[in-house]
């Protein structure tokens, strides 16, 4: 069972242990299951992850805003079929500039929803409480299912 087959099949372990589950028990869930063929297989898959956990650790401090943010970014390169990292460093002083601006903004909008699905879970349900841009105002629609780009 592959990584895809594995987050596929974990709408099992959801129906089964109920709304409230740990690490450990969908790690212990994906054991059961033989989610790794083979011991070579799990050690190969933990190495990515460790390596990609390791990637997102460098960081840039810019001197402007005062923000760190991740310094290498992932991407997948469509010409050659596969992921690559992208240095920020390596990016025109203005466009670095650029991309620090939006990540502050993007960040204060994500710490704001964290906040709200938190707040949320916890039983307090006052998502109103939290304000957005006007331009929000309008009716939001989702999707149900997610679009492949």
């Amino acid at each position: 069972m592959g990584p895809a087959e594995i987050v596929a099949s974990l709408k099992e372990l959801c129906a089964e242990r109920g709304p409230r589950l740990s690490t450990e028990q969908i790690v212990d869930w994906i054991d059961e299951h033989n989610g790794f063929e083979s011991e070579t297989e799990l050690i190969a898959f933990a190495k990515k992850m460790k390596a990609r956990h390791y990637a997102r650790m460098l960081d840039y401090e810019d001197e402007e805003s005062g923000l760190r943010i991740k310094r290498l970014w992932s991407f997948y390169d469509a010409r050659r079929g596969r992921r690559y990292y992208a240095d920020i460093l390596e990016m025109p002083d203005e466009q670095r500039r650029l991309l620090v601006r939006q990540y502050a903004r993007f960040l204060k909008q994500m710490r704001s929803v964290r906040r709200a699905m938190s707040d949320y879970f916890a039983g307090q349900q006052f998502f109103e409480f939290y304000p957005g841009d006007p331009e929000d105002d309008d009716e939001i629609t989702v999707e149900s299912q997610p679009r492949h780009l």
